[in-house]
C-alpha cells in the first residue's frame, strides 16, 4: 500500500468520526476479471482500551465482508484479532501517536496494518525459555501469519501481515 493512500484513508473522508469506521472501499465488480478489495481503516486514540476496540472492529468488519452472524466468526477472523490485538498492543506500548488500522481483503488474503508515527525498527526476542515475560508477541504474529513485515510510512511505521481466507 502507498503511503499516499494511507495518508488519504486516514483523514476521515465522508464525515466518519475519529476512531470510527470509514466507508469500506471496494474495487473490482463481479465477473469483470478484476478481483474485489474491501478496504477499511480507522485511527485508534493512543489510549490501553484502543486494544479491545481494534479486536471488535476486525470481528465486524469481517462479519460484514463475509455476510456471517456473530456465532459464525471465522478461524481466521480469531487469528486476525489476536494479531491485531499484539500490533495494536506493541504501537500503543512502544510507538508514538494515535495508531491507524487498515484492513484490506483481496483475492482470498487478508492483509492488517498498524502504523503509528514511530520509526523505530522493531526486534523480536529470542526463542529461549529463560527471557522474561512479554516481548514475544511479533514471535506470534511470524508463527501464525503467512507473512508479515514492517515497512516505512511518511508518519513512521507500518506493522503489517497476512492471512490467508481461503484454501
Amino acid at each position: 500500500m502507498s503511503t499516499t493512500m494511507l495518508a488519504l484513508v486516514t483523514r476521515w473522508p465522508y464525515g466518519a468520526l475519529r476512531g470510527e469506521p470509514l466507508p469500506a472501499a471496494r474495487h473490482g465488480a463481479a465477473g469483470d476479471g478484476v478481483p474485489e478489495t474491501r478496504r477499511a481503516s480507522w485511527v485508534l486514540p493512543a489510549v490501553p482500551s484502543s486494544t479491545s476496540r481494534a479486536r471488535g472492529l476486525v470481528r465486524a468488519t469481517l462479519r460484514d465482508w463475509t455476510g456471517g452472524t456473530e456465532d459464525e466468526v471465522t478461524e481466521v477472523a480469531e487469528v486476525a484479532e489476536l494479531l491485531v490485538s499484539e500490533l495494536v498492543g506493541n504501537a500503543l506500548l512502544h510507538g508514538r501517536g494515535e495508531p491507524v488500522l487498515t484492513l484490506t481483503l483481496r483475492d482470498g488474503v487478508l492483509r492488517c496494518e498498524v502504523e503509528d508515527e514511530a520509526a523505530v525498527p522493531l526486534c523480536t526476542r529470542d526463542r529461549s525459555p529463560d527471557d522474561a515475560e512479554g516481548g514475544r508477541g511479533l514471535l506470534i504474529v511470524e508463527a501464525l501469519s503467512r507473512s508479515w513485515g514492517v515497512c516505512p510510512t511518511s508518519r513512521g511505521k507500518a506493522v503489517w501481515f497476512e492471512l490467508a481466507t481461503r484454501s
